[in-house]
C-alpha cells in the first residue's frame, strides 16, 4: 500500500518537472503571467510599494453605505430563518437604502 502510494507520487512529481520544462521552452508572450512562478523563475514585481489608490469622498461613502446595508441585511437574513424579528435593524435597513436611492 505505501509502496503504490510511493510510486504515485514519483509519477506525480515527474509528470509536474515535464509539463514546467514543456512549458518552460514555449517562446515568447505565450506564458501567462501565472506560469511564471510555477517555472521557478526570478522575477520581481513592477508595481512600486508605495502607490496609493485616492478615492473620492462621495464614493467611500456610499461604498461605506452599501457595506453597511450588506452586513444589515446578511444579519437580518438569518434572524429571518430563526423567526426573530429586530425592528430597530429594520428600521436601519430602511433608512440606509433610502439614503443610497437618493
Amino acid at each position: 500500500m505505501v509502496k503504490n502510494r510511493f510510486v504515485l507520487f514519483t509519477t506525480a512529481i515527474a509528470s509536474v518537472l515535464l509539463v514546467a520544462q514543456a512549458m518552460g521552452q514555449v517562446q515568447g508572450e505565450t506564458l501567462s503571467p501565472l506560469a511564471a512562478p510555477f517555472l521557478w523563475s526570478l522575477q520581481t514585481c513592477s508595481v512600486p510599494e508605495k502607490e496609493k489608490i485616492v478615492v473620492r469622498r462621495p464614493f467611500a461613502e456610499r461604498a461605506k453605505l452599501k457595506a453597511r446595508l450588506l452586513d444589515l441585511l446578511h444579519e437580518s437574513l438569518y434572524d429571518d430563518a430563526k423567526g426573530i424579528l429586530n425592528v430597530e435593524r429594520e428600521k436601519e435597513i430602511k433608512k440606509i437604502s433610502n439614503k443610497l436611492r437618493k
